[in-house]
């Protein structure tokens, strides 16, 4: 009896969470299990490649990436994500509700190690409320329904922190670290700062043991580097980011000036919520718990011994070297439109552990305080961090206020990130699927299959219409597309009248009938005009 009723109170809380994390999804969940983002098309056909052919090429392609790289070549993403994709295609077939169901698997997986994390390094309260606090983040809910990478590597970090804090150390413990870092570093590149992170906890903890740990960490990873990582970071699509042309620059005194240009817009996001609401609420969300943490770090840290507070001093220098590197890289090298932002969302559960546990301890210090001085007989007076009153004894209005007054923050700054960009998703999603349909008109009307496609920003054609290669930036002259044309044969050609390289052509050969005396016009729908090559014509 006695050990089922341990079984019952270990498993009630991942019940729980199972039952709150499934009540959030269902109530905010899509109209339909659809693609809905460019950058998912991409995702979904490269995952889709891996398992029909094994093969990591994109479906999508610039012209100016072609120029310059040929054809073909991976996608500017790293395939880490569509690897993990590919693992649900095999399971439960290639279809687009699959990704969504595993981004609520890694959902859940991530929810229940936040709980495993905060309970063993402090106690479940902490746990559990630091769980809780991730669910809510902002882009948390939105990232969960989309097939985007930032669920994925929350995932594979939290897994690479369960092995970090929990895991004794050994050989088996530096293989697995390092199996968890190739995996991120393939999600996300600018992951690879849990390499640095890492060695540093396991130099500071330094049992007897770590120097196996370290070993196998770094042996494992230099082996996954040379087999896996390089070949797989090869011959990729050169995508103008504003980091790439940042990076590009030949002049030092350039590069710096872009990047203090970056940096100051990037600020001024920050204040100006009525035009930046999402980027604002979930910057300033991020800064509180930051701020929590920072605030009983520097406090605390000369004057708290107990055992606690080392382990809560490891995590912290784990999330600090993991995290600044990536928030100065997004000041720096990106823009806020550009979505940079949103890569640090993969940094909230240790955002979230980390403010509990920094109000939890912060209330075990004020206790122990309170008992040293001879007060533990009265009814003590709690400072504003004193979590361990609500803990031990009845929540005290200023307890009650500071931990309502998190979740209101975070909820208030969810609702307003989930529903600008869930009417952001839906106007990109209403563009993808017209796009893509104008197209799939035209092709079915010729009754041709195209292997490659020149179609402005059409994304969601490389899907429906697979296995045909989509170049979705055009050429803007017809220099570049003879230049494209050398690395790739493209069968069918979208243009719009407005378009540079079809004025070009036009005040070249004054027919709108031939492009380039290659392409002949072989049907017209209003100002837009699809061209076949001659030798494939319908005439």
């Amino acid at each position: 009896m006695k050990t089922r009723k341990n079984l019952l109170t270990n498993i009630f809380p991942y019940v729980l969470l199972l039952i709150m994390t499934a009540i959030a999804l269902y109530f905010t969940r899509p109209v339909s299990l659809q693609i809905r983002w460019n950058d998912e098309t991409l995702y979904y056909t490269v995952a889709q490649n891996i398992v029909r052919n094994f093969d990591f090429n994109s479906h999508h392609y610039l012209a100016s990436s072609i120029i310059e790289k040929g054809y073909p070549t991976k996608d500017t993403h790293l395939p880490g994500y569509p690897l993990i994709l590919a693992i649900g295609f095999l399971i439960g077939g290639i279809n687009e509700r699959t990704p969504f169901f595993v981004n609520y698997l890694l959902l859940m997986i991530t929810m229940f190690l936040i709980f495993m994390v905060g309970k063993n390094i402090f106690n479940q309260w902490v746990g559990f409320a630091a769980a809780l606090i991730y669910l809510i983040y902002p882009y948390t809910l939105v990232l969960t329904h989309s097939v985007m990478t930032e669920i994925s590597a929350s995932a594979v970090i939290m897994v690479g922190v369960a092995l970090l804090f929990l895991q004794k150390e050994g050989w088996l413990k530096g293989i697995f670290l390092s199996l968890v870092i190739a995996l991120v570093y393939l999600i996300k590149p600018f992951l690879l700062t849990l390499l640095p992170a890492s060695i540093t906890v396991l130099w500071i903890n330094k049992n007897q043991y770590y120097k196996q740990t370290l070993l196998s960490l770094l042996f494992s990873l230099t082996l996954l580097l040379v087999a896996v990582l390089i070949p797989l970071s090869q011959n990729q699509e050169i995508y103008p980011y504003a980091a790439t042309r940042i990076l590009s620059q030949s002049s030092l005194t350039n590069m710096l000036g872009m990047m203090g240009e970056n940096f100051l817009f990037n600020c001024s996001l920050i204040i100006n919520f009525k035009k930046f609401p999402v980027y604002t609420t979930i910057t300033l969300s991020m800064l509180l718990l930051w701020s929590i943490s920072l605030a009983v770090f520097i406090t605390r840290i000369d004057r708290d011994k107990f055992t606690s507070f080392e382990a809560y001093r490891n995590l912290y220098i784990f999330s600090l070297i993991s995290f600044m590197p990536a928030l100065l890289a997004v000041f720096l090298l990106y823009q806020y439109i550009d979505m940079g932002i949103r890569g640090l969302a993969v940094f909230s559960p240790l955002m979230a552990i980390l403010s509990v546990a920094s109000l939890w301890l912060s209330g075990k210090a004020e206790g122990r305080r309170q008992e040293a001085e001879g007060n533990s007989d009265s009814c003590p007076v709690p400072s504003a961090f004193s979590l361990s009153s609500l803990i031990s004894q009845l929540p005290t209005k200023k307890i009650f206020a500071i931990g309502l007054g998190i979740l209101v923050c975070l909820s208030y700054s969810n609702f307003v990130t989930f529903h600008k960009l869930k009417n952001l998703q839906r106007r990109q999603s209403e563009r993808l699927y017209t796009y893509s349909y104008r197209m799939q008109k035209v092709i079915s009307k010729l009754q041709i299959q195209p292997q490659v496609v020149i179609s402005e920003k059409n994304f969601y054609l490389a899907i429906a219409n697979y296995p045909t290669q989509v170049i979705w930036q055009l050429p803007q002259t017809l220099h570049e597309l003879r230049e494209v044309e050398k690395k790739v044969r493209i069968e069918l050609i979208e243009l719009k009248d407005s378009d540079p390289i079809f004025q070009e052509n036009l005040q070249v050969y004054n027919n709108v009938n031939l492009l380039d005396n290659r392409y002949i016009l072989q049907y017209q729908d209003r100002n837009f005009y699809y061209y076949l090559k001659l030798s494939h014509s319908r005439i």
